[in-house]
């Protein structure tokens, strides 16, 4: 007979993955490596252990319909990924400018610091010293 892999059998007995393998794991169906060195069963094994297979074209037809529905989903959140992405990049674009205006006033501040500090006169002034008062005198101002 054909020799099929462990997800093909289990869509062709209806059982789970996990049920086909542990059938194998407890010696209940037997495990045949092919020319590529692949795990398979053979289908005559799998007659022998569930009965007949219930892969008819009908659960075929309902795998293939099940993806085609899959896909305008997928189609449509790509689209509003697609377009999330473009918005953020628009963000990120208008936050950049900002930064960069920020930047550009920083530095013209900076400059008329400069400037400023140019102007002024690199001698202080002298300031004339208060008189000390004497501690004994404490009655006047």
């Amino acid at each position: 007979m054909a020799l099929v892999s462990v997800t093909e059998a289990a869509r062709l007995t209806g059982k789970n993955r996990t049920t086909i393998h542990r059938y194998i794991k407890q010696g209940k169906l037997s495990q045949i490596s092919d020319a590529t060195n692949t795990k398979k069963v053979d289908t005559s094994e799998l007659i022998r252990v569930f009965g007949s297979l219930t892969a008819t074209h009908a659960t075929l037809s309902q795998s293939d319909a099940m993806q085609h529905d899959a896909t305008p989903k997928t189609d449509q959140s790509v689209a509003l990924l697609q377009q999330k992405i473009a918005l953020l990049e628009q963000l990120l674009e208008n936050k950049n400018k900002e930064l960069q205006r920020q930047d550009e006033h920083i530095d013209s501040l900076k400059q008329a610091m400069l400037l400023i500090e140019s102007k002024l006169p690199t001698t202080p002034e002298p300031v004339t010293p208060v008189p000390a008062k004497k501690s004994w005198q404490f009655w006047k101002k």
